[in-house]
């Protein structure tokens, strides 16, 4: 009977190594290319941040229209769609945690277009639809909620490995080189001794 063959797989990414800003760090590396942004700013980084761990603005789709000439004119290219980013690096995070961030965070009275939560806790079902009730309240138009299997799931991607690589020491793309190399030097292999064996098998026969 086969033995039963063990196979590797990366082991969990551990977020809690990570102090606060790091993580923040990490989170704003993994939005650059989530969206066509205008600018990004670390605006966690130097305190009084209105809740702003993050904030981006997203380029306008349209950078200018016609207008009458009674009109303010053209819309002005860096005024894109705001988005708030907030980051928590923490090992739980329950439904009425993330009520309050987001009741402390969002200003009812100018709420940004999107919002990104990213948290590294597992996420609940009854985390995910506070999360949603709480910011259509607040009027926010777009908005996503990361926990840790999210971003995990980013991290493993190819054009994230450089991201993995820079903040926790883990390349997956050099293993997956690595693991081609072995395979066609074994498909090599394998096609030497088949071609030996026909050479020697025409041989003994003629």
């Amino acid at each position: 009977m086969q033995k039963p063959r063990i196979t590797h797989t990366l082991g969990q990414i551990h977020f809690e190594d990570l102090e606060p800003h790091r993580f923040e760090d990490l989170v704003r590396q993994l939005i650059y290319d989530y969206k066509d942004w205008q600018s990004i700013e670390a605006t966690g980084r130097g305190g009084a941040d209105d809740g702003y761990d993050i904030r981006a603005y997203e380029k306008n789709a349209i950078v200018s229209q016609e207008t009458d000439e009674d009109t303010s004119g053209p819309v002005p290219p860096m005024d894109g769609r705001r988005w708030m980013i907030q980051c928590k690096r923490e090992k739980e995070i329950a439904s009425a945690k993330v009520k309050k961030i987001i009741t402390d965070g969002v200003n009812l009275a100018d709420p940004p277009y999107g919002y990104i939560l990213a948290a590294s806790a597992n996420i609940s079902k009854k985390t995910y639809d506070t999360f949603r009730d709480e910011l259509r309240a607040a009027g926010v138009m777009e908005f996503y909620l990361w926990g840790k299997a999210e971003l995990e799931d980013q991290l493993v991607l190819p054009k994230n490995d450089r991201i993995l690589f820079t903040f926790f020491g883990i390349s997956l793309v050099n293993k997956r080189q690595r693991k081609t190399t072995e395979v066609r030097s074994t498909i090599a292999v394998k096609n030497k001794l088949i071609g030996d064996c026909k050479f020697n098998f025409r041989r003994n026969i003629s």
